[in-house]
């Protein structure tokens, strides 16, 4: 079944009313299976730019960027490096963006960011220690959008731990690793959950949904481009009326349900091959990407294309 066709013609009634139907099972040559993930964008990639800065805004990241240097760490401190790469012109502007322009808020989230950083070393987890928790595909990279956002795939009927510390050191990992594989001009990262088969016992608690948001919101500040949830459940819906009145509006509008029960009323019916190729979605998803998750080739794929520690935020 392809999850990902909707009819998209939302002008009548009849489209509303249809929407349950339009769902339509097709036939395609996937060719053969491969477990070699797509890590590298497409060449015909069209990046979403933010509107050119006026003088105002221009201001407020220079003098972001002042107040950060005076708080950075010593330049012979061990972690220096990598803080200096992150304090980048791109950091203090997203940050002024996530605030709406309001310099002092902007300065204390970044702050507030730049401690967490200095405190968790998100860019220096150790891949042999999150590699337990990434054994059975719950949540990987394979493809990219039609902007040339990282595909962020999870699946949590694979949930494998119960470690809520390593569960979310394994979110960060995947954040610091998505940033790696970014193309240039591209700045953020789409989400595709597949709840296909998930359960009560494999749904993430809602205590580790909310460290979660928080870590998204408050230290990766407009790094999520969009959320697809695939067919969720009624108890994941029951875990996200508890963490959603936490969660930014902007970050809440991002976040898109795709299933026939959730779009059948609904005259904004959404269609992800409006977002994504269909040779860039994998063929359990709809698409015509034949993919197979394997350990080994993956790891040994992401770490190769994501190797650098120390790098430029941008």
């Amino acid at each position: 079944m392809n999850l990902f066709k909707f009819n998209n013609n939302n002008n009548t009634k009849s489209s509303a009313a249809s929407t349950k139907s339009s769902v339509t099972a097709t036939t395609v040559d996937l060719g053969p299976m491969t477990q070699e993930p797509i890590l590298t964008p497409p060449t015909d990639y069209q990046p979403v730019l933010n509107d050119p800065l006026d003088e105002e805004q221009k201001k407020k990241v220079h003098a972001l960027m002042e107040y950060v240097e005076g708080i950075m760490l010593p330049k012979e401190h061990e972690y220096y490096p990598n803080e200096k790469g992150f304090l980048t012109e791109a950091t203090a502007n997203r940050y002024l963006r996530a605030r709406k322009w309001d310099l002092e808020a902007a300065k204390a989230m970044l702050e507030n960011s730049i401690k967490w950083r200095r405190e968790f070393r998100p860019d220096q987890l150790d891949p042999e220690m999150i590699r337990p928790e990434a054994e059975t595909g719950k949540m990987y990279y394979n493809g990219y959008d039609k902007t040339g956002k990282p595909l962020w795939i999870m699946k949590p009927r694979n949930e494998n731990s119960k470690d809520s510390d390593r569960q979310i050191r394994h979110v960060v990992f995947n954040l610091e690793r998505g940033i790696r594989l970014m193309p240039p001009q591209v700045e953020k990262v789409s989400i595709v959950v597949d709840f296909k088969g998930s359960s009560i016992t494999s749904n993430p608690s809602a205590s580790t949904c909310k460290k979660f948001i928080d870590i998204l919101a408050n230290h990766y500040p407009e790094r999520l481009g969009v959320a697809f949830f695939v067919n969720s459940p009624w108890f994941f819906l029951t875990t996200f009326k508890m963490v959603a009145p936490f969660m930014d509006p902007v970050t809440r509008n991002k976040i898109k349900f795709i299933d026939e029960d959730t779009n059948k009323n609904s005259q904004d019916v959404i269609c992800m091959e409006d977002c994504i190729s269909s040779d860039q979605i994998e063929a359990s998803l709809g698409g015509k990407f034949n993919f197979n998750f394997d350990i080994d080739t993956y790891w040994d794929a992401l770490l190769k294309r994501t190797d650098k520690e120390v790098i430029e935020y941008l």
